[in-house]
């Protein structure tokens, strides 16, 4: 609903309005699907021709050549791929030449006859002064001729556009899940149609074999050169390592191999150098010491081994014997015996010497041993020092090394596949193949048609609709109770419909009476029991009605409102208080008195003698005399008068219920005067005219005064439209009961 501020979207509410707008759409479409019909009449017949294509075949590779072609599954990117390429420019060219498009005049518009364009039939019956043309062209009215294209400018835009024309008639889809893609080709000509569509699918395969082709050349050219660049850095390699060693050689007088082995050498001479010199230390001594403690010589196992000493040896153990014999014959000091020990001394002396030469001898070795030992050394640590020059140049030769067997490598590699390649050269074949040709179409399609046909007609029916949509939005009235309720804030205090068009008040009076049981009998009861019950302690007695603009029904409903009470058994009177437009009158069948209000406010006359009394219905009526009308009178100051509110404060002590009818609250100030004097007022809304501006100025008019305003009545509802606008609220319900009412 409109003004209730909530977002949410209700359905039902836009399907009522769709309902009540049906045959707007209904028009539009009924227009929509002529149109569209009228068009596909005049359109010529179009005929579709297929070729279905499979991709991703399994091919038969007698050497792999994964690393130049790599095999990879198709799916819906690279067949949106591969349907890219059918409608590149160069495959299209390609079906142009082969079927020679560029001489037909179905796709080279520079072949057809000329259609003169809309200003050069206009020029052809109308021709401009050459002053007004050539204002129209400085204004860009008119484009001057563009100068005529060069040869060559003019046969690439002639090529170009049959290029567009040739990929206008092209279709490509993908048949479901699988890896077919079906070419279909539309054309005024059947036989063009299959001729094109086998065309695109024979030219995609060659140009798929020339591409495979040119990419296998290509990689057998780069693989080629590639070959010769790493044979040549072999060979560079191999050289520069040849010329590093060489220049090792000549530096160090021989190579660093050499070096290491005679480092090796020294080292294992070094070591059985210095065993040999611990060796001959331990022996030195240990025969140092048993010289210097006086110890057997035959107790040194090296000193026992000489057989200079042993010989002495054995002359000690004879001279022994000998003493040790003779000193059993002869006295001590016998000069025999002198003798002998002499001899013994003797012995002793040059045993004794003789170890001394051994040991000296050991002495001498073991200084041998260490001058050895010290110049092995001396001669390792040399060659060393040499090594470690020679590693720090080595390093160079291993890089050398290294970087020629990564180019072994690499040269190795690419032989491999220049000579897979080569050999795989002559065995491409496409990664596609025809499943099915076209054939030339029996008739033509008719699915674009019927498909335009229901977008036309679609499109007819959206432009009712969003008509329907349009006008509900441009209208400005209240439709709906509810959205009237919404809007002003006020209570909804009766519907009353209408019962007719172009009825006098009269006529809707006489309705009253000949029908108590009808729609309108209650919903008028409804709107008095409405009045009364909006202050249930104290019923209003002086009620004001009023509407925003004239013509809203105001007056015929105060008149019924009056009428149901007095059938109810309750007396009421009506007030005319419009003193410029006075209408009750009319209410009374052509009944008039002399006097009227503005003569009981004088004093001409007394209050009985104005108020008319129908004698048909009973009602009560205080008019405004039409003479006094034209009097030149302030109407607002009258009714501001305290005579006014007195005459309306005796009324209500006469009556149960005294009802002011009032003029328009928007177009004079009697209105918002009057409302001071009644105890309720009621705003009357005419149904699906009066501006909803309108209504709110007038409440807003009437609260500033703090009129007791106690609700809005909507009037004259014409109950079989209202249902298309509404479905809750007054008119739907009542529609679905109206058992409960009479005809």
């Amino acid at each position: 609903m409109d003004g209730d501020g909530d977002d949410t979207i209700d359905l039902r509410a836009l399907f009522q309005t769709l309902w009540g707008g049906k045959w707007v759409v209904a028009i539009c479409t009924l227009i929509g699907a002529v149109l569209g019909f009228l068009a596909l009449s005049q359109a010529t017949p179009v005929y579709r021709a297929s070729a279905n294509v499979m991709f991703d075949l399994q091919r038969s590779n007698l050497v792999s050549v994964s690393d130049v072609f790599a095999e990879e599954q198709i799916d819906a990117a690279k067949l949106e791929d591969q349907m890219q390429v059918l409608r590149s420019a160069v495959l299209i060219e390609r079906v142009i030449d082969q079927l020679n498009l560029d001489k037909s005049p179905e796709f080279n518009p520079f072949l057809r006859a000329p259609v003169p364009t809309l200003a050069e039939r206009i020029g052809a019956y109308i021709a401009l002064p050459p002053e007004v043309a050539d204002i129209a062209t400085n204004i860009g009215l008119i484009s001057p001729p563009s100068p005529p294209p060069g040869p060559v400018e003019a046969e690439r835009r002639e090529r170009l556009s049959v290029v567009q024309n040739v990929l206008s008639g092209l279709a490509l889809q993908p048949l479901g899940r699988s890896r077919v893609i079906a070419i279909s080709y539309s054309s005024g000509r059947p036989a063009t149609s299959a001729a094109l569509a086998n065309a695109f699918a024979e030219q995609y395969i060659v140009d798929q074999l020339e591409a495979k082709l040119e990419a296998t050349r290509a990689a057998t050219s780069w693989l080629s050169k590639r070959v010769d660049e790493l044979r040549v850095s072999v060979e560079k390699s191999e050289a520069a390592i040849e010329d590093a060693r060489l220049t090792l050689s000549d530096q160090a007088g021989q190579s660093f191999a050499v070096t290491q082995q005679q480092i090796t050498a020294l080292n294992a001479a070094v070591a059985e150098q210095t065993a040999e010199k611990w060796k001959l230390q331990s022996l030195y001594d240990r025969l140092s010491t048993a010289l210097d403690e006086g110890l057997d010589l035959g107790t040194v196992s090296e000193l026992r081994a000489s057989s200079l000493i042993q010989r002495y040896r054995y002359e000690e153990i004879d001279l022994l014997a000998e003493k040790s014999a003779l000193e059993n014959v002869v006295n001590a000091g016998h000069l025999s015996l002198v003798a002998l020990e002499k001899k013994l001394a003797l012995v002793r002396l040059n045993m004794a010497h003789e170890a001394g030469l051994i040991v000296t001898a050991t002495y001498l070795d073991l200084r041998a041993a260490q001058d050895q030992e010290q110049t092995l050394s001396a001669e390792v640590l040399r060659l060393e020092q040499k090594a470690v020059l020679q590693s720090g140049d080595q390093t160079q030769v291993r890089e050398l090394e290294r970087e020629l067997d990564a180019n072994r490598a690499l040269y190795a590699s690419f032989l491999a596949r220049l000579q897979e390649t080569v050999a795989q050269q002559d065995l491409q074949e496409a990664d596609a193949r025809v499943l099915s040709p076209a054939e030339q179409p029996l008739l033509p399609e008719r699915q674009s048609e019927r498909r335009m046909f229901l977008l036309v007609t679609i499109l007819g029916g959206l432009v009712g609709v969003g008509l329907v949509f349009l006008l509900e939005r441009l209208n400005n009235s209240f439709r709906s109770p509810a959205q009237l309720e919404a809007l002003t804030g006020e209570t909804i205090l009766g519907v009353l419909p209408a019962i007719g068009n172009r009825l006098k008040r009269s006529d809707v009076i006489r309705h009253l009476h000949e029908k108590p049981g009808s729609s309108l009998v209650e919903a008028v009861r409804n709107l008095r029991t409405s009045i009364l019950f909006s202050n249930i302690d104290t019923p209003p007695k002086v009620v004001m009605f009023t509407s925003s603009v004239p013509r809203e029904g105001k007056s015929t409903s105060s008149m019924l409102v009056a009428l149901t009470s007095r059938q109810m058994g309750k007396s009421a009177v009506i007030v005319d208080c419009d003193l410029r437009l006075p209408t009750l009158s009319k209410l009374m069948g052509g009944e008039e008195s002399e006097h009227g209000l503005m003569s009981v406010l004088e004093g001409s006359c007394e209050l009985e003698e104005a108020v008319l009394k129908n004698p048909e219905t009973g009602l009560h009526v205080l008019t405004t005399v039409r003479y006094s009308s034209n009097k030149n009178i302030n109407a607002a100051d009258i009714l501001a008068s305290q005579k006014f509110a007195d005459l309306v404060r005796k009324l209500s002590t006469i009556y149960d219920l005294v009802i002011l009818d009032t003029p328009p609250t928007l177009v004079v100030a009697d209105a918002r005067i009057i409302s001071k004097l009644a105890d309720a007022v009621v705003y009357a809304v005419r149904w699906d005219s009066t501006p909803r501006g309108a209504v709110m100025e007038g409440l807003k008019d009437l609260r500033s005064l703090g009129a007791p305003v106690i609700g809005v009545v909507m009037t004259m509802v014409n109950e079989g439209r209202a249902s298309k606008y509404s479905y809750d609220g007054y008119s739907y319900y009542k529609g679905k009961y109206r058992d409960y009412y009479s005809a």
